[in-house]
């Protein structure tokens, strides 16, 4: 893999030790790193305003980051923030619309660890806010579900009704959403209340984000690391029960793995092998992985690569493919063939 690659795998976290500021000072003497790359990776995988504070902001290091490269951390981390803000008001308002309803919403992914995982919600980059309304589409009248959809347009905020269509990957997983609603926890977000899931719901929705965005994608990674770095109830046997349940734990053992492999997590000992599937796929799992990370550059994010059926195909669809089961395949790639944009 290459320097770059593995200095952002070092930089990409909220705890920067020493040890992993050691790693970044020898891969910067060992190699030349080419500064606008990393940018440009640090960017498409949705971390470069932490790298910014990591590497940018910490003067001690000593790197020779060109000023150019610098100032476009810094734009880039500014415009981040100005737009996290201007979400997080635009979720407060539509809390308040929900809340003068009577209407439980599920705050979902990048929303809730901007709250409750990240120091500050402008360290990584989300494209929406994810919401999951707890009414079922049907239940609304024509005349509600138009006033919904005008107060919710051009919000930036994606949503769902009473379940949310990332979790389940598009109907590959059959993922029990009563059961995420009946054990979701409430909080208050700017005052006003909404609905997150369960310390275990979340992290089994992270890993299967991460599925999503084909493993490797740095934030989706990261979003697992910092989660269980955060979590201190989370309770192993409920989160493999549910798994298994909801026919998903070769995805979290796979999303796991990768984490623990690239950016280090906080597991107990031996939980992998505990929640580990089949030897022979898991061999098959392992395999793969390692060899995408020998691969001579970070397997690419979701959005890069040579485009079918309006897809981008590259060989990190690999380790997806391998940890689903065989009617998740054909469900996913009739889904593909249907619906290809």
């Amino acid at each position: 893999m290459k320097p770059e690659d593995r200095l952002l795998f070092a930089v990409s976290r909220q705890d920067f030790t020493e040890k992993h500021q050691q790693i970044v000072l020898d891969l910067c003497q060992r190699f030349p790193i080419p500064w606008d790359t990393l940018f440009a990776k640090a960017e498409q995988h949705g971390v470069a305003p932490l790298v910014y504070i990591n590497l940018c902001q910490r003067s001690s290091l000593g790197l020779d980051i060109p000023a150019k490269v610098v100032d476009q951390y810094r734009m880039f981390t500014f415009r981040n923030t100005i737009w996290k803000e201007q979400r997080s008001k635009k979720l407060t308002d539509t809390l308040a619309y929900f809340h003068e309803r009577m209407i439980d919403v599920l705050l979902i992914k990048g929303g809730v660890l901007d709250l409750l995982v990240y120091d500050h919600p402008a360290y990584v980059t989300s494209n929406d806010i994810d919401l999951v309304i707890h009414r079922r589409r049907e239940e609304y009248t024509p005349e509600e579900l138009t006033h919904l959809m005008s107060h919710l347009h051009q919000s930036g905020i994606e949503y769902d009704f009473f379940e949310h269509h990332d979790t389940t990957i598009n109907g590959v997983l059959p993922v029990d959403f009563k059961r995420i609603w009946d054990d979701a926890v409430r909080i208050n977000y700017r005052d006003q209340p909404v609905l997150i899931m369960c310390p275990e719901d979340m992290l089994i929705s992270l890993c299967i984000n991460s599925c999503r965005k084909r493993f490797f994608r740095l934030k989706s990674l990261l979003d697992i690391a910092e989660t269980l770095n955060r979590i201190e109830d989370l309770q192993w046997d409920k989160l493999v029960e549910k798994a298994r349940s909801y026919d998903c734990l070769n995805i979290v053992y796979a999303a796991l793995l990768v984490t623990q492999r690239t950016l280090g997590c906080n597991l107990p000992v031996n939980v992998l092998d505990d929640i580990a599937p089949n030897a022979l796929r898991a061999t098959l799992i392992r395999t793969v992985i390692n060899f995408l990370l020998g691969w001579s550059s970070l397997p690419a994010a979701p959005n890069t690569g040579q485009s079918f059926l309006g897809k981008q195909i590259h060989l990190s669809l690999l380790l997806p493919y391998v940890v689903y089961r065989g009617y998740q395949i054909r469900y996913k790639l009739a889904h593909e063939i249907l619906q290809p944009n």
